[in-house]
């Protein structure tokens, strides 16, 4: 849980200072389209099973789509649920291609989400909260399906055309989406325990 401590105790230093936001109060939705990070190298394999030669990353980043909805049940504090579908989260391949794999992974999460209005029509945001989330990986090696609850964060900013309709950029952090240490670990397959970050950019909708 530790390792968890940084990142958590950014979001509270940002709601602690939202006393004075100017948020209205009511529901609202949103998506939007952005991309996600991958499995870092080291969380790949040990070996492939083939040759003991070890995978490597085909590409660093995919698209990633997410869809929100929540209450601002005051000013400063609400609650938002929301789905992020990540698409590929790795992409892998052993040298000369024996190999060959991805991880493909989503979530729904529940977070508190404080806002703090820092210029005209403009506020920034800091949540925190869990999800839970679903792994897929199907590799030439054999295949993994695991899902599991982590803890989330994240931050971001909104600017308002008007009362209703305004633009979101915000990036979200998942601290684990996976079951084992590698996602091929001596020859055996399995989702990758490692924390993934989505940048997104989208629209929402003040009712």
């Amino acid at each position: 849980m530790n390792k968890y401590l940084p990142s958590v105790s950014v979001v509270i230093l940002l709601c602690s200072g939202v006393a004075f936001a100017g948020s209205p109060k009511g529901p609202y939705m949103g998506a939007g389209v952005g991309f996600n990070t991958s499995v870092d190298d080291n969380d790949l394999s040990s070996t492939c099973g083939v040759g003991g030669v070890a995978c490597t990353e085909v590409c660093d980043t995919d698209k990633a789509v997410n869809a929100y909805a929540g209450y601002q049940v005051s000013p400063v504090w609400g609650l938002e649920a929301g789905y992020t579908d990540m698409d590929y989260t790795a992409r892998i391949e052993q040298a000369g291609g024996t190999v060959t794999g991805d991880q493909q992974s989503k979530a729904l999460g529940l977070s508190a989400i404080a806002r703090k209005l820092v210029a005209r029509n403009v506020d920034i945001y800091g949540k925190a909260g869990a999800a839970l989330w679903k792994s897929k990986v199907t590799t030439s090696a054999g295949n993994a399906d695991d899902s599991g609850v982590t803890p989330t964060v994240g931050v971001g900013a909104e600017y308002n055309f008007s009362e209703h309709l305004g633009v979101r950029a915000g990036v979200d952090h998942f601290f684990s989406m996976g079951e084992q240490s590698k996602l091929i670990e001596a020859g055996n397959v399995g989702t990758a325990d490692t924390g993934i970050s989505t940048a997104t950019v989208g629209l929402h909708y003040n009712f």
